[in-house]
């Protein structure tokens, strides 16, 4: 520890107490001083307005009888009294009746008073004659306060002088008592800090704070000392344990490649064979799509040929819808390769959801006679006719196929005699809204995963799709969709349209 520019803590204490106990003398001479020379001030006014009053009263004769020379008389009489410098006699006009040595000027006087300078003051009394106006004025010097003043100051020097002499005993001998300790204290510190030496102490006994700070400074001295030894101890066998684990963490990381390599070719050959599958389901889907133009375009010549009985128009037309539905489950499946890929070209187009809806309610109707649930669709809260128009931007095909999964799922999760409700309106901030409601909770076991693919519960045929596939499409168009259900509130699907 460098102590080259460390002041000791002993000097510190003698001189904060050699400052503060002159300081405080000093100071207590200098207020003293202020009161001292008022109070002399003070003393001389009062001694010189008597005097001017008694001077006023001998001169009222010489003035009522006219006499300047009396009265100058009695003015030189004022040389017997010290520090008296000049006196006159105002007539009532200023006129100077009488003077004796430097008199006060008559400009000067604002009438009977004491006025005073820094070295002198002037006193003025009324004179009690028949010429009214009359005054006397005194001037009396004040330099006998400059000499008191050093007086006082020489004696105060000596007083101080010997305070000092006093203190500087004193402040070295606590200087001793205090800072011999603290300096073996600190030369030990220093010594421990370049040498590590936990075994040094200092030698200090006292029941003051210093022995209490120096004996648990030993005793910490001693704590350190036995760590010390013991972290000896350890650091070795931390040096043998780490040797250990690193042999063994090397053998580790050998085997670690190794199983990496294995990773990676896994890795390689599963990512081959999901390119081989995906392969696969697209020339499924368009050898499906080849083979059912059979389907559908069959029982369209067998109609233009006519000669059918009506229950075989029926039973052809049905095979025909059979087959448009099977082509939109395949483009479907297409679609939402697409999608899922982020390869899906939109083609935004100006759609009309209230006739995509009324469209979807006939084709519907059938389920909702065999089911017993009621479909409702609402525009700005108004059962709609038919003739209203409610336009979002998006592909129309796909937006019919949001439309009737979401519609259908929840025809198909409501009991016979409730009400599905569709609603059309615009949010706070002036967007398209599509609201699907229906009273039948989401099973608890799939409310969190309602959106994922695959996911389904209580339906025989369900595949888990519907909803998967209507969020893609919600996404791919750039909207949210959102699901809140209940016990007591039923289920509510809102998706919203960007303006």
């Amino acid at each position: 520890m460098s102590d080259a520019r460390m002041t000791p803590l002993g000097r510190k204490i003698a001189a904060a107490i050699l400052g503060t106990t002159l300081a405080a003398l000093a100071l207590s001479f200098l207020l003293n001083a202020v009161p001292m020379i008022h109070a002399y001030r003070q003393d001389g006014a009062d001694k010189a307005r008597s005097l001017a009053e008694l001077m006023a009263a001998s001169l009222a004769a010489p003035v009522d009888f006219d006499d300047p020379e009396a009265a100058g008389e009695n003015l030189r009489t004022l040389s017997l009294t010290p520090g008296v410098t000049g006196a006159a006699v105002y007539l009532g006009d200023g006129t100077v009746f009488a003077a004796y040595g430097a008199p006060p000027d008559f400009a000067d006087l604002a009438g009977p008073g004491v006025s005073t300078a820094l070295s002198s003051l002037t006193v003025a009394a009324e004179v009690p004659s028949g010429n009214k106006g009359c005054l006397v004025a005194v001037n009396v010097s004040l330099a006998g306060q400059w000499g008191f003043l050093k007086s006082y100051l020489f004696s105060g020097a000596l007083v101080l002088l010997c305070v000092f002499v006093v203190s500087l005993k004193l402040a070295g001998r606590f200087r001793r008592r205090l800072g011999d300790p603290l300096g073996e204290l600190t030369e030990v510190i220093g010594d421990i800090s370049g040498s590590r030496d936990y075994s040094r102490r200092v030698d200090y006994v006292s029941d003051d704070e210093l022995g209490v700070l120096v004996a648990e400074f030993n005793a910490m001295l001693g704590r350190i000392e036995d760590r010390d030894a013991r972290l000896g101890r350890h650091r070795e066998m931390l040096e043998q344990r780490v040797e250990e684990r690193t042999l063994q963490l090397k053998v580790n990381q050998l085997e670690l490649l190794k199983y990496n390599r294995r990773l990676h070719s896994e890795i390689e050959r599963r990512a081959q064979a999901e390119m081989i599958r995906e392969e696969v389901e697209r020339i499924n889907r368009h050898d499906l799509k080849s083979g059912l133009s059979l389907v559908i375009g069959y029982p369209e010549l067998l109609l233009q040929q006519g000669d059918l009985s009506p229950e075989q128009v029926k039973l052809i037309k049905r095979i025909r819808a059979a087959g448009y539905r099977m082509l939109d489950m395949i483009r479907n499946h297409l679609d939402m390769f697409k999608m899922e890929k982020g390869v899906y070209a939109l083609n935004r187009l100006p759609t009309d959801l209230v006739q995509t809806l009324c469209d979807l309610e006939e084709e519907l109707a059938p389920q909702l006679t065999s089911g017993g649930v009621r479909l409702t669709i609402r525009l700005h809260g108004r059962d709609v006719v038919g003739d209203e128009t409610f336009t979002v931007s998006g592909e129309g095909p796909l937006l019919r196929t949001m439309c009737r999964n979401l519609v259908q799922n929840a025809v198909e999760a409501s009991r016979s005699g409730d009400e599905v409700t569709v609603s059309l309106e615009f949010d706070h901030a002036g967007r398209p809204c599509l609201t699907v409601a229906n009273p039948a909770p989401v099973p608890a076991q799939i409310r969190e995963r309602f959106f994922e693919k695959y996911v389904t519960h209580g339906k025989e045929n369900g595949t888990g799709l519907g909803t998967y596939f209507a969020a893609l499409i919600v996404r791919t168009h750039g909207a949210d969709i959102t699901m809140n259900t209940g016990e007591e509130t039923g289920t509510t699907l809102r998706i919203t349209f960007r303006r």
